[in-house]
């Protein structure tokens, strides 16, 4: 067995981090301008090339704008973002505001849905039977009282499937991208539901999937996910 060495963040990264954490927590704001780069630097005891250097990495990101002779802006990454804006979200996933938090719900909703329908034009009895193992195994795993990450990982496991089954190549690969900014959204939804209900809504669903219904099932989970918003209304 081989354990790899143990790295700690370097000083840019935790600007970094410290700056998106910021953002994604709302204290932050699309339009505001940060401090200058002397101040900053002032402020968290770094050097200022390692804040420029900081801030070119937030911009390649999506997260700021740089102005020349004018500033440094929060900019919208929704609009200017990236895969590794993505990733950004996955790593701060349990930070994320209301607005993330719909987003994310309604992405994974469109997502679902279409493969949903497309399982259900051309789902076999084995993609079916691969469903029910899933569900199976949340069932087992509640049992055993395994826990809310476990849970959550079977429900992330059910999602993801659908979406590998639809015979579509890319709702996977979104599916997927999606993943690690969606861990702590599954568990959240577990939380939320119970596994008890989140088993009958998987049973629910692969019912439908197995009549051929793939329309209403992506109609069926737009309303479980419509749920959850309403039930997380915006602080």
């Amino acid at each position: 067995m081989g354990f790899q060495q143990i790295q700690a963040p370097t000083l840019r990264e935790l600007f970094v981090d410290q700056i998106i954490g910021m953002i994604f927590s709302g204290e932050l704001k699309v339009g505001d301008r940060l401090p200058s780069e002397r101040e900053l630097s002032e402020q968290m005891h770094i050097s200022r090339s390692m804040v420029h250097i900081g801030l070119e990495d937030l911009e390649r990101m999506g997260f700021v704008r740089m102005e020349p002779r004018r500033g440094n802006y929060i900019e919208d990454y929704a609009r200017h973002g990236n895969f590794e804006t993505l990733m950004a979200l996955g790593k701060y996933g349990g930070q994320f505001d209301h607005a993330i938090e719909s987003s994310l719900v309604e992405a994974r909703d469109a997502i679902e849905g279409g493969a949903m329908i497309l399982l259900g034009e051309r789902g076999t009895p084995a993609d079916i039977d691969q469903l029910r193992a899933i569900t199976d195994g949340l069932r087992a795993s509640v049992a055993a009282g395994e826990g809310i990450t476990a849970y959550a990982q079977w429900m992330r496991k059910f999602d993801t499937t659908i979406t590998e089954l639809s015979g579509n190549l890319i709702f996977p690969l979104l599916m997927n991208s999606l993943a690690d900014v969606s861990g702590v959204l599954w568990e959240r939804c577990v939380t939320f539901w119970g596994p008890e209900t989140v088993i009958k809504q998987e049973t629910r669903i692969t019912a439908m999937l197995a009549k051929g219904r793939g329309r209403d099932a992506a109609l069926y989970i737009e309303n479980i996910y419509h749920h959850y918003c309403d039930a997380h209304p915006n602080e």
